[in-house]
């Protein structure tokens, strides 16, 4: 929003030096034109009817002023919140990138079983972290107790192990997608492979005696 501020006030005052520039050197020309093309556009409003003189004059003044509270309201909106502070530091001011926090809700929900996938969304607010969870389960599991395992790991990963306040509890949506069931069941925890089984023996074969060399 800086930078459009920017171009937008470097514009106005580029425009504003051309017109001083055009009207203080040339306005023994520019003047008495600027006054013939008002005096014609005084005659047609005066031949127009009243209605359609307001009707222009109402849509004009509309477009003018939406583009104006348009730019009143991006510049006094505060700007977007990049950084966090962390409450639960010791010694110094922490703070924490919101797109850390997201990588870390990404990486920690994802990992769940029966997740297939997470994407949140981390805004910062005046009370703490605002989260929002998109996520895609497994067709088949429990959406209930899925989704509460994934709202109390969002908020371990925020609160206890980055340190975090959050502004209010997690808000997750959950789409159940109907995944092979193989896939399923490589998100799930393995259960520890049993040890394989010894090779068998190798038994024992005979043989026989070897012929006995002949004597010269």
């Amino acid at each position: 929003m800086n930078t459009f501020n920017r171009v937008v006030v470097a514009s106005l005052l580029v425009i504003a030096a051309m017109l001083c520039c055009v009207l203080l050197v040339g306005g023994k020309w520019v003047i008495p034109a600027a006054a013939q093309q008002l005096t014609a556009l005084a005659g047609s409003l005066e031949s127009a009817k009243w209605y359609e003189a307001v009707g222009v004059g109402a849509g004009i003044a509309l477009v003018v002023d939406l583009v104006l509270i348009l730019l009143i309201i991006l510049e006094v909106r505060p700007p977007k919140r990049k950084f966090i502070r962390a409450d639960k530091a010791a010694g110094g001011e922490v703070q924490v990138s919101i797109a850390s926090i997201a990588d870390r809700l990404k990486h920690e929900v994802g990992a769940l079983p029966g997740v297939l996938a997470a994407k949140p969304k981390v805004t910062g607010r005046r009370g703490g972290v605002v989260v929002h969870l998109e996520v895609d389960m497994a067709a088949g599991l429990d959406v209930t107790s899925q989704a509460e395992q994934v709202v109390e790991t969002a908020r371990q990963v925020v609160e206890e192990k980055m340190g975090l306040k959050m502004a209010r509890l997690p808000k997750v949506h959950v789409r159940t997608v109907a995944y092979p069931h193989a896939a399923v069941e490589r998100r799930r925890p393995s259960e520890p492979e049993p040890a394989p089984a010894p090779p068998p023996p190798i038994e024992a074969v005979e043989l026989p005696p070897a012929p006995p060399e002949e004597m010269d």
